[in-house]
């Protein structure tokens, strides 16, 4: 069974529930609206450092971060290439249109996990996780880890 490594990263403070899926569910997200929790990942750890730097302008939250891993198999894992993306999925910031997409595959419980085009680097992929879809209990998270980053990016 092939597995594709999926990394996260999160303030040290949240860590406990880093894969709850309750900061999306709050929030909302690129591929969920509020109400419906999702977990979001990529497939490497600079995308996710990536695509946390994009979403704040305080460099010195980083210096308390920490970060995850998982494997999932590939049978877990619903892959949704651009061109089978709705128009406007990358728009920025994020419009309904991607929520609703994502929400659709929430409630249809298909796969565990949604690959992704990323906004930030359309060439690699991000992961969206369903913590309510039976396969989520499966998936087995690395214990936190020290996000180990160079001062330089926190300039």
């Amino acid at each position: 069974m092939n597995k594709v490594r999926v990394w996260r990263i999160t303030h040290k403070k949240f860590a406990e529930n880093a894969f709850s899926g309750e900061g999306a569910r709050i929030y909302g997200g690129r591929f969920n609206s509020a109400g419906h929790p999702a977990v979001y990942t990529s497939g490497s750890l600079s995308l996710a450092l990536l695509e946390s730097l994009v979403q704040t302008n305080d460099k010195s939250w980083f210096s308390s971060c920490v970060f995850f891993s998982a494997d999932i198999p590939d049978s877990f894992i619903k892959e949704a290439p651009p061109d089978r993306l709705p128009p406007g999925w990358n728009a920025i910031p994020c419009e309904p249109v991607s929520q609703r997409f994502g929400d659709q595959w929430l409630r249809d419980q298909e796969t565990a996990i949604l690959k992704v085009p990323s906004v930030v680097l359309p060439v690699e992929w991000n992961y969206v996780l369903n913590p309510q879809h039976p396969d989520f209990s499966k998936i087995e998270f690395s214990a936190e880890d020290d996000l180990p980053m160079d001062k330089r990016l926190m300039i």
